[in-house]
């Protein structure tokens, strides 16, 4: 992960637990796009911030509010999460949102591309006392522009490289039909 300057990370999303695990796991302090839902209660607001920071997007909506704060931040240096289908896939990957290309392409920084194999295994976060095996992988930062094809195009090359980083039976809808391009 790149120790400075704007970073979007995107990760699978497999259980509730995976915003702590990257947490935990991340060399930096890191800011989740996150569902707007869960800023309704008081103790997800307390989490959010207990994790580095959160900030709400509507889903199924055009927010422009989310992708100004999003870009904003990265254009400040930080690392912004965004899981890229938008909800928990404990089954493996799903399709991803196309928003996730237009904040890569507008983002002007590195994209990180993150795979957290096991958390499908986690119930709660209360699970994690039972310490699942869980593993975070890392791929190396790489760059998109608008040039480098649409929305949906650019959308799915981001996941392949998410999926390039899970065991085959956790890439869902990218799998092994051999048009995964493997992280390098």
């Amino acid at each position: 992960m790149p120790r400075r300057g704007g970073v979007l990370i995107v990760s699978n999303h497999a259980s509730i637990a995976d915003p702590l695990i990257l947490v935990a796991a991340s060399p930096r302090p890191i800011t989740f796009m996150a569902k707007s839902e869960l800023f309704r209660r008081w103790y997800a607001r307390l989490a959010a911030r207990l994790t580095g920071g959160a900030f709400p997007v509507r889903r199924g909506q055009h927010d422009v509010r989310a992708i100004r704060a999003a870009l904003d931040l990265l254009h400040r240096g930080h690392a912004v999460v965004v899981f890229p289908e938008g909800t928990r896939q404990p089954g493996g990957l799903g399709e991803a949102h196309v928003g996730v290309s237009y904040l890569a392409t507008r983002g002007r920084c590195p994209i990180l591309p993150v795979a957290i194999v096991g958390s499908e295994h986690v119930a709660g976060v209360g699970s994690l006392v039972h310490r699942p095996p869980i593993e975070v992988r890392f791929g190396e930062p790489f760059a998109l522009t608008a040039d480098d094809g649409d929305a949906e195009a650019l959308s799915r090359r981001i996941m392949e490289r998410i999926a390039a980083l899970l065991p085959l039976d956790r890439r869902g809808v990218y799998g092994s039909s051999g048009d995964i391009v493997h992280a390098s």
